[in-house]
């Protein structure tokens, strides 16, 4: 049983009987709705998708598998990125923060052709979630971090570009 409410604004709104949401989105199809602007349905789909168990030959490797990126934000942070493989990196702050680095477990999947969303959490509990698309060479990512007892999320976007030495 479906039924339509409208809103305050006169948007409608369909409710299912049993009053739960037709749908809801994950975390992962929340940030592609967010980041890459995909629409929720897509989104959802690929969020779902279980990855491949087989194991990756070099060319199933992701474009940033062993390779050095530098990731510039628009604030002005500058970090390096040292993949070995697909599933780990060392990374270092090149600008704009005090220096520092470290070496993480990659997470990976492959959102679009050329665009891959990477999580990581690095050693002190910051999370880092960050989306390159390799077609434009732009960088998203969404850092969250414990201030004073607080959690605290930014956002930041960027371009990268591939170096031959790093970290």
């Amino acid at each position: 049983m479906t039924r339509e409410i409208r809103g305050t604004r006169g948007a409608a709104r369909a409710i299912r009987g049993d009053r739960r949401p037709a749908a809801r989105l994950g975390a992962g199809a929340l940030l592609a709705v967010t980041l890459l602007g995909l629409s929720p349905v897509v989104a959802q789909a690929a969020s779902d998708r279980t990855p491949d168990t087989h194991p990756a030959t070099r060319s199933d490797a992701p474009r940033f598998a062993d390779r050095t990126l530098r990731v510039s934000y628009d604030n002005g942070f500058v970090f390096e990125l040292r993949f070995e493989g697909a599933r780990t990196a060392h990374w270092k702050v090149v600008a704009g923060q005090d220096p520092a680095g470290g070496t993480v477990r990659v997470e990976y999947r492959q959102e679009a052709p050329g665009v891959y969303r990477l999580k990581w959490t690095e050693a002190d509990g910051t999370t880092v979630e960050q989306v390159q698309n390799w077609r434009d060479r732009t960088v998203r990512a969404v850092i969250e971090f414990d201030n004073a007892g607080t959690r605290e999320r930014t956002e930041l976007q960027g371009t990268f570009t591939s170096v031959k030495n790093g970290c």
